[in-house]
């Protein structure tokens, strides 16, 4: 005699299922991982350190654009692409009038020991 002959199996691998449904659902957007903080950037003055080299590339500019792995900015009136891997650190920079050259777009400072 076959398990599923018998009313109580077929009872049973039917809870099993539910079981396993319930264990499927998507989860909400509370379980879910943060997978970065672009959007708080976005239209927002910045500065940002970069790393080049042996150095630490400071650049002053208003995000406009962000990516998985690349976030746009315009600096003293250019579009630059910085590539996330190479970033150290994103803070709120105060911007002055950058569009008469006021702004920077890289100073440059010896890295940190």
């Amino acid at each position: 005699m076959s398990n599923n002959a018998h009313p109580y199996w077929g009872k049973a691998n039917q809870q099993r299922n539910q079981q396993q449904g319930r264990q499927q659902r998507p989860q909400t957007a509370r379980q879910q991982m943060r997978d970065g903080f672009d959007d708080e950037w976005l239209g927002k003055d910045v500065e940002v350190e970069q790393v080049k080299g042996a150095n630490v590339v400071v650049i002053r500019g208003r995000v406009v654009d962000v990516s998985k792995y690349w976030l746009k900015i315009i600096v003293n009136g250019e579009v630059v692409d910085l590539n996330k891997a190479y970033i150290v650190s994103i803070k709120p920079a105060e911007m002055k009038d950058t569009a008469s050259g006021g702004g920077n777009g890289g100073e440059q400072r010896p890295k940190s020991k």
